[in-house]
């Protein structure tokens, strides 16, 4: 069972997830490739989609942009808390943007759904934290009226 540790480095505070290889496992295995090395950046908190931190994953990590050619695997439009969803966005799909955006988005909440701008976006379930979900999820929470935070992701 291969599992992620993320953590916000700045509160000393870390959830577990569990990656789901049987459900998603061409999104699994790219994860996890490009997770030989941790990655480490800000997540901001979700404006629409209710309690989720999005995090925008380096395109960098990926060899020919892999990450964007994933398949719909385990698609979801209500995730629950701790629930980890993943999409890709070609250039200009997300808000103009002519950069490829990449989002690891991390539900500690209920309530929520992805329905963006642009109206529903199904999204890949490929991890659930089943470790430490409360106290991650407060920091979660904080994000909204702080601002963002720094996240690490590496291999547990």
């Amino acid at each position: 069972m291969r599992k992620l540790r993320i953590s916000f480095a700045d509160e000393k505070v870390e959830a577990f997830a569990v990656l789901l290889d049987e459900k998603a496992p061409s999104t699994c295995d790219c994860l996890w490739n490009a997770l030989e090395k941790p990655v480490e950046g800000l997540c901001i908190h979700a404006m629409w989609t209710g309690r989720e931190i999005s995090f925008p994953f380096p395109g960098g990590a990926f060899p020919l942009d892999e990450g964007l050619h994933l398949p719909p695997e385990n698609q979801i439009t209500i995730p629950l808390p701790g629930d980890i969803v993943w999409n890709a966005y070609a250039p200009y799909q997300w808000q103009g943007n002519p950069n490829i955006v990449y989002d690891f988005g991390v539900f500690y909440g209920r309530d929520s759904r992805l329905l963006l701008p642009m109206g529903w976006k199904p999204s890949t379930l490929f991890a659930r934290i089943e470790e430490n979900l409360e106290p991650f999820a407060a920091v979660c929470a904080r994000c909204q009226s702080e601002g963002r935070k720094k996240l690490r992701i590496e291999r547990a």
